[in-house]
């Protein structure tokens, strides 16, 4: 292998050990992160619907057994 290849290699290899480093070291706040325990609503837009598609399923409700 030429000396270039070795050393985009060592570079990336290093970049990948540092990644793995900081998981190991945040994977509580990463694992919060992902499943949303953390309790941050991230998505809001879309949960604020609730309460309206709450209300259409109320009124149709031959749309509920489906």
């Amino acid at each position: 292998m030429s000396t270039m290849t070795l050393v985009v290699v060592g570079i990336w290899n290093g970049l990948l050990l540092i990644l793995g480093a900081l998981v190991l070291k945040h994977r509580k706040r990463i694992l919060d992160w992902i499943t949303e325990l953390d309790r941050v609503d991230r998505d809001g837009w879309h949960r604020a619907d609730d309460d309206t598609w709450t209300a259409f399923l109320y009124d149709h409700p031959e749309l509920i057994g489906r």
